[in-house]
């Protein structure tokens, strides 16, 4: 079905359908020599083309399984550049070339990231099981996802908005079936950027809704609140409140629930990845479950009345492209007095900043991943409240092991610390996903740990990884 189709395209004259960047590359050059050579016969170029499809097909695959592997939190996953079908998208780990500054020479860098949430993808790492890494592969919520990889491949990499835990970092440390720091060297996590958890909500007639903390607190987790005119400032909207959740374990979700267990921890009395963890949603009147951030948008809008919390790159534009007003009419503004002044504070780029004032990064680079962690550690209470701006805020990570096997994913991976941490290059898809760059002091922090040559601590640091490293 493959060969016929491409046959099709070629001899119709229609257009190559795009696989991956490199099945691109190597179809459009030999297609045109096709297309343009009228001399080759037709029967010829049947039988050439089958085997030429079948020889770049099987190069695709290869090439994909020795790329760098990961995936997980689905916040940022249009941002990494996410597998989906027909057409993966773009980002800053797979995107071609993979950094103009310094050129690189091992393009393309990562494999398209796999969504499927923040728990799924460090299960995924620490386990090794690239199983896990499941894709909505015909586009089709009526049909079952399956595994990206056919075949089991080396997982390298995780994307988590959950924080590694003491734990799980314990787990990696003393792990003996050659799944942690023995075998991979050091666990390694990174913050990418900074990211607020909006408050989107469907509500007929209005332009704008604010609240405080405290009443976020109560419509999400308080059980006798089920109807909006019983929250101050909708005492005229008697109709029933809808709150969507995510279902999964999910990093949104914990940033989320830091704030309000922070600010009522009566009605969260916890902090966890999974909603349902920390909050009874046993009334399935008021509680509506979705899976990924997409499904939550979606049942944003399939149910009038309702309110849910998501990343801000799932608001349909970039936040720096918004005006207040804009803005307002898709997500609640939180009402906060600082220092004798109440305002209703937007998660704009100036108000998430603000919040990391005084959170900074650990001053010793031998420190453990727990500790890498905007919003664990010592930053955990500064941040779960934050004394200055938009205060539902947390950062995306990404997590790595010290030590890789290949020299050329250790390279790629360099590569990526490199131009993220040490260049600009990233910065204006940062922002097109509505996404904030780390402040300068802990990109600089995360570069002079983890890439440069001279820390022990950097990633293929050659006397700690000589002779082991993640399979390739």
């Amino acid at each position: 079905m493959l060969i016929q189709g491409y046959w099709d395209a070629v001899f119709v004259g229609g257009e190559v359908p795009e696989i991956c960047s490199f099945g691109s590359y190597f179809f459009s050059n030999f297609f045109s020599l096709f297309r343009s050579n009228s001399m080759i016969s037709v029967n010829f170029k049947r039988n050439a083309l089958s085997a030429l499809v079948a020889v770049g097909v099987m190069a695709m695959a290869a090439a994909a399984s020795a790329q760098v592997v990961g995936g997980g939190a689905t916040l940022p996953e249009e941002l990494y550049g996410k597998a989906k079908f027909p057409t993966t998208s773009i980002g800053i780990l797979n995107k071609t070339p993979a950094s103009s500054s310094p050129a690189n020479p091992l393009n393309p860098s990562f494999n398209a990231y796999v969504g499927i949430g923040s728990g799924g993808g460090k299960n995924s790492f620490f386990q090794n099981n690239s199983n896990l890494l499941v894709w909505d592969h015909d586009n089709n919520p009526a049909t079952a996802n399956v595994p990206f990889y056919s075949t089991p491949v080396t997982v390298d990499y995780a994307g988590s908005d959950s924080l590694v835990t003491t734990a799980e970092q314990s787990a990696y440390d003393a792990a003996t079936n050659a799944l942690g720091k023995t075998n991979f060297g050091r666990l390694i996590q990174a913050p990418a950027v900074l990211t607020s958890v909006t408050v989107p909500y469907n509500i007929a007639g209005r332009t704008s809704v604010n609240l405080t903390s405290a009443q976020l607190a109560q419509i999400f987790a308080d059980p006798t609140i089920t109807n909006w005119n019983q929250v101050t400032g909708f005492s005229t909207l008697n109709q029933p409140i809808k709150v969507i959740y995510r279902a999964e374990s999910s990093g949104t979700s914990e940033i989320f629930l830091r704030h309000l267990n922070s600010v009522n921890s009566t009605l969260v009395p916890s902090v966890n990845s999974t909603f349902s963890s920390v909050v009874n949603v046993s009334n399935t009147s008021k509680y509506v479950p979705a899976t990924g951030s997409d499904g939550v948008v979606a049942a944003l809008a399939a149910n009038p009345y309702s309110i849910t919390y998501v990343s801000p790159d799932k608001l349909g534009a970039p936040l720096n492209t918004l005006t207040p007003a804009q803005l307002a009419a898709k997500v609640v503004a939180i009402t906060r007095t600082i220092s004798g002044v109440t305002s209703n504070l937007l998660p704009t780029e100036v108000n998430v900043t603000a919040a990391m004032t005084g959170i900074n990064p650990p001053t010793s680079a031998s420190a453990p991943a727990v500790d890498w962690g905007i919003g664990a550690g010592a930053t955990a209470t500064a941040l779960a409240n934050p004394s200055q701006g938009y205060p539902i805020v947390g950062a995306t990570n990404l997590i790595f092991s010290q030590c890789y096997a290949s020299a050329v994913d250790n390279a790629r991976i360099r590569n990526f610390f490199n131009q993220h941490y040490n260049t600009t290059d990233n910065d204006a898809a940062i922002a097109a996903h509505s996404f904030i760059k780390l402040p300068t002091n802990w990109r600089t922090a995360i570069y002079n740990a983890f890439f440069t040559s001279t820390s022990p601590e950097s990633i293929g640091f050659t006397s700690v990884c000589s002779g082991k490293g993640r399979p390739a």
